[in-house]
């Protein structure tokens, strides 16, 4: 076991009798990790029954986490305008490329940096690192790091790679060259998880299976099958997942030497940690592969947790929570008073054993689903309302019901036998639509550099595809 394990570990011994309550304690800085395409039940502390998260598991054991916590968005770009905003992609109006951030909107890191915070950024896609859209505000341009995530290959093209090590380091000199005099926010972005799937010989051979098919785990591949719809098979599906598993062990073991990082600059005690993800990742559960076109749950649902000064120890909170409250719960925590007309709330009473008030949760702003052989944008909206769950494609006006506490793989649609239920959730929805943003226009169109990088990581391209 790892020297950063034990620390953590450590951490959580210290605390006899197990669980300790919030006990007042405000944090000096903020590290926010966002691990994009990481899906929960992936996750050993989440419940599943591979070693692949021992550094995230002891993270959550010294703080608080959210086991139905969910996403905005189906895909990297409106997920994150959504955290460092807590509103949705209706009211905050990047919902595709080609809109960005209005200049009034507020950021976390705006909010922080005007209070004294130095706030850093390494950023690891450039699915949300080009300045057009703007999303960055509140971090100066020589305060934010794109490690690019592909590289050419060998044999022509490009291949997405596992570059945590390199965002890590860049994470490390931010800390490093910062001024200890001030308090800091840190947003710390890995790619790993995404495909391609690259793990490493050592976890792919602790963590994948003998596979003899003819799938490599590269994001073209997953789009080629995608745009034909071909169904896999069962071994196809299990060699994507154990390599799925092998990629999340990697990230874990970097986020395991930066924890141990953190404990040796003496950070560990003062920081508020949160741990979160910005979509999940299909196995055709519905059908699909890679992310983006749905809103179910394994896309939607994310890890989230909270750990530093203030926050219980080794508490699981049941109840309900989205991206939407990331932004007021780290403000509540330092004590700052969050911006009026958010979409999200503080989730601290959650922790302290009160019940959060009954709230509807939104997803939207899928992309790259198709229709009559043309790319169409947001066109899969959701609605919830405690267990209930509603999808409606805007399209066609299909309309599928969920019940998540006795169906949670929203495999029973009850629609047809719920009649007054549905019509309750669509009218909640519309309502919520009524209140959209027109979004801003980025004001530059995408090069083809841009486009084709879009191909490489699958946000681009399946139209054409289909129409073969």
């Amino acid at each position: 076991m790892s020297r950063a394990l034990l620390l953590l570990l450590a951490l959580v011994a210290s605390c006899a009798g197990g669980e300790e309550q919030e006990n007042g304690a405000r944090p000096r800085n903020v590290l926010l990790l966002s691990l994009d395409t990481l899906r929960p039940d992936h996750l050993s502390c989440y419940g599943h029954g591979r070693e692949t998260s021992p550094a995230i598991d002891a993270l959550a054991a010294r703080g608080v986490r959210f086991a139905d916590a969910s996403s905005a968005a189906p895909w990297t770009l409106p997920a994150h305008a959504t955290m460092f905003t807590g509103l949705y992609p209706s009211h905050h109006g990047v919902k595709d490329y080609s809109h960005r951030l209005p200049a009034e909107s507020v950021t976390l890191a705006e909010i922080l940096r005007e209070r004294g915070f130095q706030t850093f950024a390494v950023i690891n896609t450039w699915n949300i690192a080009d300045p057009r859209f703007e999303i960055f505000q509140g971090f100066a341009p020589e305060d934010v790091c794109y490690i690019r995530e592909t590289a050419q290959a060998a044999g022509g093209g490009q291949v997405i790679l596992n570059t945590g090590v390199e965002v890590e380091q860049a994470a490390r000199a931010f800390l490093a060259r910062r001024d200890p005099a001030k308090p800091f926010f840190l947003l710390a972005h890995f790619y790993d998880a995404h495909t391609d799937f690259t793990p490493s010989s050592e976890n792919r051979e602790r963590f994948v299976s003998p596979y003899p098919g003819k799938l490599d785990g590269t994001t073209a591949q997953l789009m080629e099958l995608r745009a034909r719809g071909l169904r896999l098979g069962e071994a196809d599906l299990r060699f994507l997942r154990e390599m799925y598993d092998a990629e999340i062990r990697g990230l874990d073991d970097i986020l395991a030497r930066f924890f141990e990082f953190l404990e040796e600059q003496a950070l560990v005690e003062d920081t508020l940690i949160v741990l979160t993800a910005d979509h999940g990742e299909e196995f055709q559960e519905h059908g699909g592969l890679l992310h983006g076109r749905t809103q179910y749950e394994e896309l939607l649902r994310v890890p989230l947790i909270f750990a530093g000064p203030g926050i219980p120890r080794g508490k699981v909170v049941d109840q309900p929570a989205s991206l939407v409250d990331l932004l007021p719960t780290v403000l509540g925590r330092l004590g700052i008073a969050a911006p009026a007309h958010l979409d999200g709330l503080d989730l601290a009473p959650a922790w302290s054993g009160a019940a959060l008030p009954e709230r509807l949760l939104f997803g939207e702003a899928d992309h790259n689903n198709v229709v009559d052989g043309k790319p169409v944008l947001d066109i899969k909206r959701m609605a919830r309302l405690g267990h209930e769950k509603l999808h409606l494609d805007r399209h066609t006006e299909e309309a599928q019901l969920f019940d998540l506490a006795q169906d949670p793989r929203e495999q029973r649609d009850l629609a047809a036998s719920s009649p007054q239920r549905v019509e309750l959730l669509r009218a909640a929805l519309a309502r919520f639509q009524g209140g959209a943003v027109a979004g801003q226009a980025s004001g530059t169109e995408l090069s083809t550099q841009n486009l084709e990088l879009l191909r490489e990581l699958g946000y681009a391209g399946d139209g054409e595809e289909e129409k073969k």
